[in-house]
């Protein structure tokens, strides 16, 4: 049996929304019989059901497993152990300057105590100039030594207070203790072999986010697909190939089991027995529902949702190189143009606001995914929305935010003296007078929308009296007006209904 220990480097990662496969690949020299390699520098949390191990070449696989490395030293992150030898070499260049400040300042208390010349018995005049130029030039170049390294001192102090923020980015467990996989082969003669194996981690994930870059008067959509990538594996990924999954393997795969589903006659409760005598016999027995069997999943199901969409695979066009650490990479996965219809939006019973909406089309074949959006016009940002294309329609809406240059009041109207008595039954009239007003420089759309209450009881009927040629849906009691108001124009739109209820009867029409 033949050991070979080789330096195996990662060439694919495919990363989940929760979790990583990563791909390795190694080449080595083999002897004829059984051949041992070992892929060493690998993540603790590497999952040992999902390895993966073939021979693309010169052999044929025997095993492959997964241990901990617990003699390996421990490793961290090349970038952080670069930024540790850069805070060292900073601090020695501090010392140097520091004991060169030092230095500096006792010449120049020595050049101080010792600036008197010819003690009592005096001094020849040329020794006394000569010595005055020598200490004044002296104490000029201290001086400016002084300052030149007070200067450096600051700029090494500033390198280093930003080398321990960078540094403060790394997570706390930047210390990375080694698993492994020992791969087992044969080889029928002595070679090169080539070996590939592929594992999963729960340090990884990737969250889909968007951009909406469009002009408030309509006309083409840029919408841009993005990903936030971050992996704290323990292992930096060094230009490799990412495909992006919208695929979830840290879900359970255990298909739910229906159970029977009992249900019985509930027990009234009985406090006390004089109590439980006064029960007439007549009294129909409650049918309650018994508590079900629960369907059976995974443990892990409870902690995640599940997307309800088909699985697709983003394949970035170009290498990445992503380090261990907290720090999320941004990608561009896609980006369209797409036509976009751009109008007004108000619900005046629920909030007067008036929100500014475009209805884009075309996006069902974009495998676009639920996410955050930011919205540009143009390069100015507008706010943050929400993309949940499971809930879109054909014409999927996305709301850009409130425009307060388009208002809407609805008050109350005449409807003061609007209850009667008829009969057994009484009458109350609502009126809303709901005004729209366009201050802006150009022509808008918009859909205004209000609603009427609906029965849901036979006492308690619900008559229109004006609706203002509104668009109803009887079984919702919604209402719809598509509006064409001109720069600095108005509508005005009437809402007025009538609600008969029995005379005995509550109803809350406010």
């Amino acid at each position: 049996m033949a050991n070979k220990n080789a330096v195996s480097v990662v060439e694919e990662v495919r990363i989940f929304l929760r979790g990583a496969e990563i791909k390795r690949r190694m080449i080595i020299d083999t002897s004829a019989g059984k051949n041992t390699t070992v892929f060493t520098g690998l993540p603790r949390d590497v999952r040992p059901e999902s390895i993966n191990a073939s021979i693309e070449s010169g052999g044929t696989l025997i095993s492959a497993d997964f241990e901990i490395d617990s003699f390996a030293e421990p490793t961290v992150s090349k970038d952080i152990d670069k930024l540790r030898m850069r805070s060292d070499d900073v601090k020695a260049q501090k010392k140097k300057e520091e004991c060169k400040l030092d230095t500096l300042a006792y010449e120049e208390n020595f050049l101080n105590w010792n600036s008197k010349i010819g003690g009592d018995s005096g001094a020849v005049l040329s020794d006394l100039k000569d010595a005055e130029r020598y200490f004044v030039e002296r104490r000029h170049e201290v001086g400016l030594a002084k300052m030149a390294s007070e200067i450096r001192l600051e700029e090494l102090n500033e390198e280093l207070e930003r080398i321990t923020i960078e540094m403060g980015s790394f997570p706390a467990n930047d210390v990375r203790y080694s698993g492994k996989i020992v791969t087992e082969f044969y080889s029928e003669s002595a070679g090169e072999a080539e070996i590939v194996v592929s594992y999963f981690v729960n340090g990884a994930f990737w969250t889909p986010y968007h951009e909406i870059r469009m002009n408030e008067t309509g006309g083409p959509v840029s919408l841009s697909m993005k990903g936030s990538i971050v992996q704290s594996t323990g292992e930096d990924w060094n230009d490799v190939r990412v495909r992006l999954s919208t695929g979830n393997p840290v879900l359970g795969n255990r298909q739910p089991v229906v159970h029977p589903w009992y249900i019985d006659l509930a027990v009234p409760y009985k406090p006390a027995a004089r109590m439980a005598m006064s029960r007439s016999r007549h009294d129909e027995p409650i049918l309650c529902e018994a508590v079900p069997c629960v369907a059976e999943y995974d443990a892990e199901v409870q902690a995640y949702v599940m997307e309800q969409q088909t699985t697709v695979e983003f394949t970035l066009p170009a290498v990445l190189s992503i380090r261990s650490s907290d720090r999320p990479s941004k990608v561009e996965i896609s980006k369209h143009v797409l036509e976009a219809n751009v109008f007004h939006y108000c619900a005046g019973r629920l909030d007067t606001d008036v929100f500014l909406v475009a209805e884009i089309r075309g996006w069902e074949k974009l495998n676009l995914l639920s996410g955050d959006v930011s919205i540009f016009h143009g390069n100015e940002y507008v706010g943050k929305t929400y993309l949940d294309p499971a809930t879109a329609d054909d014409g999927m809406e996305i709301s850009l935010g409130r425009d307060k240059g388009v208002i809407v009041t609805r008050e109350r109207g005449n409807d003061m003296a609007g209850k009667s008595m008829i009969g057994m039954n009484q009458k109350a009239l609502r009126e809303w007078i709901i005004t729209v007003r366009n201050t802006k420089s150009r022509d808008i759309k918009m859909k205004l929308m209000d609603q009427l209450p609906v029965s849901v009881n036979n006492a308690v009927a619900v008559e229109p009296m004006d609706i203002s040629g509104a668009e109803l849906v009887k079984e919702t009691g919604i209402l719809t007006w598509t509006l064409d108001i001109s720069a600095g124009g108005s509508v005005k739109k009437v809402l007025k209904y009538q609600v008969t209820y029995p005379k005995s009867g509550l109803v809350y029409l406010d």
